[in-house]
């Protein structure tokens, strides 16, 4: 009894130091500005967002001039009719097309000649770094918002490596938790260093790997994957739990970030139209997970599966989604089937799951469902462009160039389904 009421006695008066201490280090921080407290996510290089050019402004390029992944359209700080700024990815930008063909510029002609339409679409960028491209926009002026984004949230390189890498989404969780305290991140720079934030690499691969699990989840992370780690298109079931792992991860730090846009927004009474992203539904999976005890048995009726006979291939299919209905190898299979059969509404959902549960997404369909909810909770105007895609799913490159991209008649529907609801968004102001 007496041990029990000294062990709990020395756990409440270490709390209560550490507590003090909390106070302590939190005065101090207010007052000198010195801050401890650790962000768990990775650092974004700082750049300019609107550059001068000439009298005008124009979107800085942002990774130099040399690599130029903007528009090089130009306009005044200060508006002279009706303003309207798109913001996004390269699906705004429109990636392949000339910027009077890309949906923003196809705009302009159904709002009329009052009416001005930005393109702040940037290329190969994600939600938490459209975040200062908003508030740029709204240093403009603007009368309406389109912000269409999410095609890129898991093409981000991970977040972290090592033993925290193994169980990404706890790390965050962790980490976003403790981070708040100052006490915390006092501690974990004397053991880590100064530089502790962790950075994003297209380039900087690990000198090392403690095993190949590590090796191979590294490998799926990057674009394009390192395919030769998976000659048949599978990854093991560890490796398949990380890399499921990290998609959520992402998928909560983008419903994060598309909340902070919302707020930014609506604190400067700017209108907001969300829309959600089209894909090519009949492109398919990189790589498939296993999630199954029977590894070997997936792997054997995989191969099967791949080596595409007509005649077993129904036979193949079922035989794979009663071993493991999360493969997403089977899953797309399962709706190429149903789409020979005619049946498009079957074929998109069996599709659906397959990119649910492919490893190496640019976006999966909880990134539009994040962006469904959000414009719900939010009451704001939603141009659900995912149930679109789903009318050229029997002959895509109808409006694709490819699997996220579209063509110029692609961006001429899109248009011709966001102007109303500029025009309803205008109309009430």
């Amino acid at each position: 009894m007496k041990t029990g009421r000294k062990l709990i006695f020395g756990l409440l008066t270490a709390l209560g130091i550490l507590a003090a201490f909390e106070v302590i280090l939190s005065t101090y921080s207010t007052v000198s500005g010195q801050d401890w407290r650790v962000n768990p996510l990775p650092a974004h290089p700082e750049y300019s967002v609107i550059c001068e050019f000439g009298d005008m402004l124009r979107l800085c390029p942002d990774q130099g001039p040399k690599y130029e992944r903007v528009r090089p359209e130009v306009f005044f700080k200060e508006k002279t009719g009706r303003r309207i700024i798109a913001i996004g990815e390269s699906f705004v930008y429109g990636l392949g097309l000339p910027a009077n063909d890309s949906w923003p510029g196809q705009l302009k002609a159904r709002l009329g000649e009052n009416v001005e339409v930005i393109n702040m679409g940037r290329c190969g960028t994600y939600a938490s770094r459209l975040v200062p491209i908003l508030k740029a926009a709204l240093t403009l002026d603007p009368d309406v918002i389109v912000l269409s984004t999410g095609n890129n949230e898991h093409t981000m390189t991970s977040f972290y490596t090592g033993p925290l890498g193994r169980q990404p989404l706890k790390s965050y969780k962790l980490m976003s938790t403790l981070g708040v305290f100052q006490t915390y991140g006092l501690l974990y720079r004397q053991i880590a260093g100064p530089d502790i934030k962790f950075r994003e690499s297209f380039t900087e691969a690990p000198k090392n790997f403690e095993n190949d699990t590590d090796q191979q989840v590294y490998a799926a992370r990057r674009r394009p994957p390192n395919m030769q780690l998976f000659p048949d298109g599978l990854a093991t079931p560890l490796v398949t739990t990380i890399l499921e792992q990290e998609q959520r991860l992402k998928e909560l730090i983008f419903k994060d970030h598309l909340q902070e846009m919302i707020r930014l927004s609506s604190e400067a009474n700017v209108p907001m139209i969300l829309t959600t992203l089209p894909r090519d539904l009949a492109v398919p999976p990189v790589l498939s997970g296993v999630h199954a005890q029977n590894e070997s048995e997936v792997r054997r009726i995989a191969k099967g599966l791949q080596a595409r006979d007509p005649r077993s291939q129904e036979d193949w299919v079922s035989q794979g989604l009663k071993e493991d209905d999360k493969v997403s190898l089977f899953l797309y299979e399962k709706g190429m089937i149903s789409l020979r059969e005619g049946n498009l509404k079957e074929a998109a959902k069996w599709i659906r799951q397959n990119i649910s549960w492919e490893l190496v997404p640019d976006a999966t369909p909880e990134i539009n469902q994040i962006v469904r909810n959000l414009a719900n909770q939010n009451q704001l105007q939603l141009i659900d462009l995912d149930v679109y895609a789903e009318q050229y799913l029997t002959n895509p490159q109808t409006i694709f160039l490819d699997k996220v991209h579209v063509n110029a008649r692609g961006a001429s529907e899109i248009a011709d389904q966001i102007a109303p609801a500029i025009q309803t968004a205008l109309s009430e102001q």
